[in-house]
């Protein structure tokens, strides 16, 4: 089995509170499972480092460098001290430890180990940033729109180039590889996605808690981390454009907007009757459990996003836009529902609240797709199986040393 490297620009672990973060943990322990050795290189936060024991159970090392929100000083020069700290620890653990294999997880973190000696490496990209940046330009006019063509043009430039400077690139979703592929972005270059962060499964405990929630008036429920600007904009969206016609259509209906750090102009929107707004909570799948239809009305999207695929995974009939479904890759109508004009999106979810039964055979039919789509053990197996490819092909094999295992250390 391979000693591997991997480095990220957040912390990864189970509850972390971003997607990114909370996906590349299940790899690592997927990994970890197939007897593979785990050392870490990770930016953390100063409210992350509560996260530390669940990742040392499945690393070998585990080095760890201040996240820029978490240095003093001005914004621009904590984010470039934090950068060079980050390179500088990825250097002194190849030099040190020696790994078989680097994984970097993201644009950022493969821009950060670019020029330095390594083994070989795979690069996954948690979303084709240019793919972004088209998206927002449709939005935009005048010179904003101007300069969002630009940062298409530089990262169609840049994200292929980087992808030739590792063996193997990994896409997060069929949608992006795509994307990927037609850009020349490697000629290795396969699909490792995220996947479900919440059981499937209901536990007794769990259930015993939904159930009386289950009584009350139909809701829609809405996920995200709300500091993000698309999340903020699709939500705006929604509850401007068209959240007034499904409350004219269904008078008892109730939204429920999760995730942390809510804006100030979204908080005001919350009465506590018709609109919740929860902010941050220890345990989604309690929400998701208890929703009557799952919305996802982004306008902007990209890669695969976790919201839609732990909704479909738990059984709840999605309603979303169709740039939503672009990494999942599910099909309309069949698995969910998809809409990108206001009085469509409403109308779809208006006909849902209505019939329970084609709200539970959309729901089955989605969590069918998940089950057999996105299964976790199968793609960390072809991924593993590519790693110690890579590396026969390029090192010969060798006895490992026995190494002192590391945890929580600052570099």
């Amino acid at each position: 089995m391979a000693h591997i490297l991997i480095a990220y620009k957040q912390f990864p672990a189970p509850a972390v509170g971003h997607a990114g973060g909370e996906a590349l943990f299940r790899l690592m322990e997927g990994l970890h499972g197939l007897g593979h050795r785990i050392t870490l290189v990770a930016r953390i936060a100063d409210d992350e480092r509560e996260h530390l024991s669940q990742v040392e159970s499945i690393c070998d090392n585990i080095y760890t460098i201040p996240h820029h929100r978490s240095l003093l000083g001005p914004r621009p020069l904590a984010f470039i001290r934090s950068y060079t700290l980050f390179r500088r620890a990825i250097q002194h653990t190849l030099k040190t430890k020696k790994p078989d294999f680097l994984h970097v997880e993201t644009t950022q973190t493969a821009l950060a180990a670019v020029g330095l000696r390594r083994p070989s490496a795979s690069y996954r990209t948690q979303d084709v940033n240019w793919y972004l940046a088209e998206q927002r330009a449709a939005q935009l006019s005048g010179l904003n729109r101007a300069v969002a063509l630009l940062e298409r043009a530089f990262f169609r430039r840049l994200e292929p180039w980087l992808a030739r400077r590792y063996e193997l690139m990994l896409a997060i979703s069929e949608g992006d590889r795509r994307l990927l592929a037609e850009v020349g972005a490697g000629e290795r270059l396969m699909v490792v996605p995220l996947t479900p962060a919440l059981p499937m499964s209901m536990d007794e405990a769990l259930l015993s808690e939904v159930l009386p929630l289950k009584a009350q008036p139909p809701n829609l429920l809405f996920v995200g981390a709300l500091s993000r600007n698309h999340n903020q904009d699709g939500i705006r969206w929604f509850l401007d454009a068209v959240w007034p016609s499904i409350l004219d259509e269904v008078g008892e209906v109730q939204l429920c907007i999760v995730g942390g750090n809510p804006p100030e102009w979204l908080s005001a929107r919350a009465d506590g009757n018709r609109v919740i707004v929860t902010g941050f909570v220890d345990d989604l799948a309690v929400w998701y459990h208890r929703a009557t239809v799952f919305i996802s009305p982004l306008l902007i999207a990209g890669g695969l996003l976790q919201k839609v695929i732990d909704a479909m995974a738990l059984g709840v009939p999605v309603v979303a836009t169709s740039v939503c479904n672009h990494g999942v890759s599910a099909t309309p109508g069949i698995h969910l529902l998809t809409a990108d004009a206001a009085p469509e999106f409403a109308g779809a979810v208006v006909t849902l609240l209505r019939d329970p039964a084609a709200r539970l055979r959309l729901g089955a039919a989605g969590q069918d797709f998940v089950r057999s789509a996105y299964n976790l053990e199968s793609a960390v197996a072809a991924w593993g199986e590519t790693i110690e490819t890579l590396i026969a092909a390029n090192h010969p094999p060798a006895t490992l040393p026995t190494t002192h295992k590391a945890t929580g250390g600052d570099i």
